[in-house]
């Protein structure tokens, strides 16, 4: 039996929004970004496949505005 780590960012969820929910679920998780850190407390504390990628959305949507 393996012992599953990950380390998260940004972009890595970013690309893992299909399946983000196993994605966030492993043994070991190494935060890297603020982005990270509250996505994953959102998975921890038991939030929705739904509400975890609203949340993501929110997020970007206000990346945006802000670049423009």
């Amino acid at each position: 039996m393996g012992f599953n780590k990950r380390f998260l960012k940004k972009e890595g969820i970013l690309l893992n929004l299909d399946n983000i929910m196993n994605y966030l679920d492993s043994d070991a998780v190494y935060l890297t970004d603020d982005f990270s850190v509250e996505i994953y407390r959102m998975f921890n504390s038991g939030k929705t496949k739904e509400e975890i990628l609203n949340r993501i959305n929110e997020i970007k949507d206000n990346d945006i505005k802000i670049k423009k």
